[in-house]
Order: C-alpha cells, then structure tokens, then sequence
C-alpha cells in the first residue's frame, strides 16, 4: 500500500462502515427469522460480507474491498458497545 492512497481507503472504509450499518439493520429481522441457532454469527458474518462489496464497489482493488471489510467490523464494534453502554446505563 501506498501512502498517497491512504485518504482514499479511509474514505472507502468509512462509506463501507456507515453504509453496512445501514443495509444490515433492514436485513437483520430476515437473517434472525432464517437462522435458529446462530443468529449473532450469521448477522455478523453477512456484516462482514457487506462491508466487503461495498468497498469492492467503491475502490475495485483488494485493498479496498480489505477497507471495506474492516469498516464493516468498525461498524458492528461501536453499535455492540453503544447498546451495551445503553443496557448497563442505570435507570431513572
């Protein structure tokens, strides 16, 4: 990898984390009524997959497709932690 690529893997990791955030909302209610027993891994692997053709899409090389694949892990990282940060919050 070169450094004068660097902004644009940024830029497809980004658009692949928000973008695989968005499609894995409206396909997680039919992911969880296919799959019975691994419903967390199911979710997570399509997240992951996801995040690779979106960053296929956007840059056609591997590492962007490789960009896109750690932008969805980013984006499935920070809604766990943020809706375990909102179970443990104390209520009023």
């Amino acid at each position: 990898m070169n450094i004068e690529n660097l902004p644009e893997i940024l830029k497809v990791c980004g658009l692949s984390s928000v973008a695989t955030y968005g499609v894995m909302e409206a396909l997680k209610p039919l992911i969880k009524m296919v799959t019975t027993n691994w419903k967390k891994s199911a979710i997570r692997l399509a997240a992951l997959a996801c995040g690779g053709c979106w960053g296929f899409y956007l840059g056609e090389t591997a590492e962007s497709t490789i960009a896109g694949v750690c932008g969805a892990a980013l984006s499935s990282v920070i809604v766990a932690k943020v809706k375990s940060s909102l179970r443990d919050r104390p209520s009023d």
